[in-house]
């Protein structure tokens, strides 16, 4: 699974929202075009023409990979079984595929990759795989709203973190937000009428290597792209998309998912079609959100994660027959439009 890495895009103008999609911190998969840049001899300006380069077009591509990561791995979790790390496998072997063979035919550039950036990048590689195994663990026994009120909470405490140990300054709007987003938050968690305590901890896990991740990729990963510039974006992708593998196989034979192909065979063809479109849609939002940003203000993406996550509760509702209490709905909503406000003011202040 590919996802994005939100020191790279920030570097280049803008960056999503600090809950998307599965806080997969992974890096973008082609690089964020910065408006205005013109290529070529000079006076010669770039021209915007055809799919490649319409902002409604890739909004789609981003709704259609958001949707399905998260609607997609929760149907495929609860048609497939216990089958989580071979399906992390499926999801970032395609990845490495892409990746390697980009590299290979000169379309992403990558430095020469050191033993070094191994060791250093194997941490992140960990704390990478947790985040999936813990995010597909925990769908089949929540509701995808609880989800992404667990994600956003992650931002709460990412916040905190920030402010105490890093000693970055928010604004009173800001810390408005962010308060509002933890009522939403105690509101949605108190009145769970789907509560299930095994999926609250996955989920808790899960949050655990979102932060840690996060704080490593910002000391360790910002060092080695941006201020050494030893590797590039891809580089780092490319290495931990690679010792996730090992890990995640590790992981697969102690769940004792030798039975994945045997399971896999019966799956009515929606199943099987669904896996290929996660093994897609993890490349598609990597290549989606960056493509994206180059060509809207990061407001109008951060509005457009939001209407998708928006989207992937009401579908996850319908689809899976998920029943939500008046007051858990009024959670939610606080929670979603505090995290929303906590992401516009962030692009205010910068």
């Amino acid at each position: 699974m590919v996802a994005i890495n939100k020191e790279t895009i920030e570097s280049n103008g803008a960056a999503p929202t600090a809950d998307e999609e599965n806080q997969d911190l992974s890096v973008p998969l082609v690089e964020p075009e910065k408006k205005g840049s013109s290529g070529g001899d000079a006076g010669t300006s770039a021209k915007s023409s055809g799919l490649s380069e319409s902002p409604a077009f890739w909004l789609l591509m981003l709704f259609l990979a958001s949707v399905t990561m998260t609607v997609g791995n929760k149907y495929v979790m609860r048609e497939w079984g216990d089958f989580a790390n071979t399906l992390t496998l499926l999801q970032n072997g395609a990845a490495v595929l892409y990746l390697s063979g980009s590299r290979a035919l000169g379309l992403l550039e990558m430095k020469p990759i050191t033993g070094q950036q191994w060791r250093v990048f194997a941490a992140t590689a960990f704390f990478l795989t947790m985040q999936i195994f813990t995010s597909l663990k925990a769908l089949p026994y929540v509701a995808i709203a609880t989800v992404v009120v667990f994600r956003n909470t992650c931002t709460v405490v990412i916040a905190i973190i920030d402010y105490f140990f890093f000693g970055n300054k928010f604004s009173k709007l800001q810390m408005a937000s962010l308060a509002l987003t933890t009522a939403g938050m105690l509101i949605y968690a108190g009145q769970d009428i789907n509560f299930n305590l095994m999926g609250y901890l996955w989920l808790a896990g899960n949050s655990a290597a979102t932060i840690i991740n996060t704080f490593w990729n910002k000391i360790f990963i910002t060092k080695y792209t941006k201020e050494l510039k030893i590797q590039t974006s891809y580089g780092v992708s490319l290495v931990q998309q690679i010792e996730t593998l090992p890990i995640v196989f590790v992981l697969a034979a102690f769940n004792n998912e030798g039975g994945a192909y045997i399971a896999y065979t019966p799956l009515a063809l929606p199943a099987k079609l669904t896996i290929l479109a996660t093994c897609a849609g993890g490349i598609l939002i990597g290549i989606a959100y960056p493509k994206c940003f180059s060509l809207l203000s990061g407001t109008s993406v951060v509005v457009a994660s939001t209407a998708n996550k928006a989207v992937s509760i009401l579908l996850g509702m319908w689809l899976f027959g998920t029943r939500l209490s008046v007051m858990q709905i009024v959670g939610l909503v606080v929670c979603i439009v505090g995290s929303l406000w906590y992401a516009l003011e962030g692009k205010r202040k910068r």
